[in-house]
């Protein structure tokens, strides 16, 4: 039972959630039975030392193991386990200072997340689980524990790279970063010089790739290639080939394309066996259905700067054109590879063979390679060349119904120069030439920050505005108004007045609006009512009272709190110069009595002074 507990606590012990098993331990070698001094000294030894672990890990409620320890050494030896505690209280302190943080990392982490594909685009609660595990996890490499000892700190960091796979297992770049880190941790030891810690690690690190391929990242082929390059640095060829040949197998449902495999296999190849093995992945890639154009690029140029052999390569460029004789992107390539060559006459063999009437290739697909036809023309041909050259796309065009009567956008490419133009960048806005040609001009053309003419007037024109006197707005509010505000009310905060005195009091005392459900008033048939309402002339104002003490009168302009009279004494001169001070609010009972009281007192004061 307790080789049980050790192996737990040696995978999970350094949990946050931890603290059941420790305690658990704890109390089932308390319940052991000793029989004898010697015994009974190995449970004490036994007891403690799991005491001395657990109370170093943080996790939650380690206050409470703390407590249970303290208990346990006083109880065998009071004077002992006094000088144990002292010793451990310091280091107990920061375990629970660190504590305090991984509470609060952990508290947006959501444990119970099942493992699923990320969605696309990403939800948001899968965007804040992500930037979550990651904060813990940067939390766990930056030591929060302040310890010398890099053996804990991987070990608390491979800990949190692992729960989280278990949340987040589709994600490939965790699992590289958890391999990264394990290979890191190796090296650090292989520095020290401690060959077993740094074999360890690295064993680790491959089982973790192993893991990586075999369960959520089986097609995925970032992993694969990684594996197959920590495996090669290690000299492991036959398993770094295994790990190409296994995802090469991945059958086609997992794996649509395996294009981009085949050509890593094969400078795998070239760089542990040779050219001839770099071939036959190359033979065995052409009889895969799934493979694209770049297997026969990839190919080619390999064997131009590995063997130094044009022939081969134009055999191989050759062999893919009878395949791929529609892709412009793959003539493009063959294009770009013979033009290098300096061999003029095979490249414009090359130009006439794709853009012949032969090739079924449509016509706005060839305008790319008209384009670099002219491009070739003009670094190695003479004038007569180019205008044919010129005359021959123009009719393209005429066909496609573009850029009619503006050939003026065609002159230019004969005469610019990678990012050189023969305009101004007024002019070519003017021209029309980024808005019509850069759908098929290169991606030097559309990049460029020199030739794009109306992102250049446009940055100037930010410039200028940016010179510009503006107003302080940084202690103004901002504008935010509220979502479907009431009748009545201001749609922005800030905006809302005090009401009357009496209206104030009204609202006060009715019910809150959403008690109230009907029936409402017209207001407009309620205030032509009152227009058309004849006041007596007896009328006298009504008074709001309270369990007979008067609050406030409603007619606050002609009642006799507002009235002064030109003789009145001091105290009444007073009291209204105090009830207007104290605003139009509702008045306070307790004053008023307060002030009657002064006022009587005085006034009996006065009449017992002979």
């Amino acid at each position: 039972m307790a080789q049980a507990y050790d192996f737990a606590l040696e995978k999970i012990g350094m949990d946050v959630y931890a603290y059941t098993i420790w305690n658990d331990y704890v109390t089932f070698l308390k319940s052991v039975e000793a029989v004898g001094s010697y015994a009974e000294n190995q449970k004490i030894a036994a007891v403690r030392k799991v005491y001395h672990k657990g109370i170093m890990i943080p996790m939650i409620s380690v206050e409470l193991l703390w407590k249970d320890y303290c208990s346990y050494e006083m109880g065998i030896n009071p004077a002992l386990g006094k000088n144990m505690i002292e010793s451990r209280s310091r280091d107990f302190l920061n375990v629970k200072r660190v504590t305090k943080e991984l509470e609060t990392l952990t508290r947006a982490i959501d444990r119970n997340n099942p493992c699923m594909p990320p969605t696309s685009p990403q939800s948001t609660d899968e965007i804040k689980q992500l930037a979550a595990w990651r904060k813990f996890i940067a939390w766990e490499r930056s030591n929060p524990l302040k310890t010398e000892d890099i053996l804990l700190v991987a070990r608390r960091v491979v800990l949190a790279y692992e729960q989280c796979l278990l949340c987040l297992g589709y994600h490939a770049d965790l699992w590289y970063e958890a391999c990264a880190y394990l290979e890191q941790t190796s090296r650090t030891y292989s520095e020290r010089g401690d060959a077993h810690l740094t074999k360890r690690f690295l064993d680790e690190a491959s089982t973790l790739y192993e893991r990586a391929i075999q369960t959520y990242m089986r097609s995925n082929m970032l992993i694969h290639f990684a594996y197959a390059d920590f495996e090669e640095h290690r000299l492991n060829i036959d398993k770094a080939r295994a790990i190409y040949n296994r995802l090469l197998d991945v059958n086609e449902a997992n794996l649509k394309d395996p294009t981009l495999a085949y050509i890593q296999a094969m400078r795998f190849e070239r760089r542990t066996d040779g050219i001839k093995s770099a071939r036959t992945i190359f033979k065995r890639a052409r009889e895969d259905s799934r493979i694209n154009h770049q297997i026969y690029v990839a190919a080619a140029l390999m064997e131009y700067y590995c063997t130094k052999d044009n022939n081969i390569a134009f055999n191989i460029f050759n062999l893919g054109l009878k395949k791929y004789s529609q892709n412009v992107d793959y003539i493009l390539a063959y294009i770009d590879y013979m033009t290098h060559l300096n061999e003029d006459h095979n490249a414009r063999v090359l130009f006439e063979r794709v853009l012949s009437l032969d090739n079924p290739i449509s016509k706005q697909s060839q305008l790319p390679i008209w384009n670099e036809f002219l491009k070739f023309e003009s670094q190695v041909g003479d004038l007569q060349s180019i205008k044919k050259v010129e005359k021959r796309r123009l009719a393209i065009y005429s066909d496609l119904n573009e850029l009619e009567y503006r050939e003026t956008l065609l002159l230019i490419d004969r005469y610019k120069f990678l990012n050189l133009l023969p305009c101004s960048n007024d002019e070519l806005k003017l021209l029309g030439y980024n808005d019509t040609f850069s759908r098929t001009s290169s991606s030097l053309l559309a990049t460029s920050p020199i030739i794009n003419g109306t992102a250049i007037l446009e940055q100037a024109a930010r410039d200028r505005r940016a010179l510009l006197p503006r107003p302080d707005i940084k202690h103004l509010m901002p504008f935010r108004p509220t979502r479907n505000p009431l009748p009545g009310s201001h749609p922005t905060p800030g905006g809302i007045f005090p009401l009357p005195d009496t209206a104030l009091y009204l609202v006060k005392v009715l019910p809150p609006p959403r008690n109230f459900e009907g029936p409402f008033v017209i207001i407009d048939e309620l205030m032509d009512r009152v227009a058309r309402i004849v006041i007596p002339d007896n009328f006298e104002p009504v008074r709001v009272s309270v369990q007979g003490e008067v609050i406030r009168d409603l007619d606050t302009n002609n009642g006799p709190s507002s009235r002064k009279t030109e003789h009145a004494d001091s105290d009444e001169e007073d009291q209204s110069l105090q009830s207007n001070l104290n605003g139009r609010g509702v008045m306070n009972l307790y004053q008023q009595r307060q002030q009657k009281r002064v006022k009587l007192t005085a006034t009996a004061i006065n009449a017992d002074q002979p």
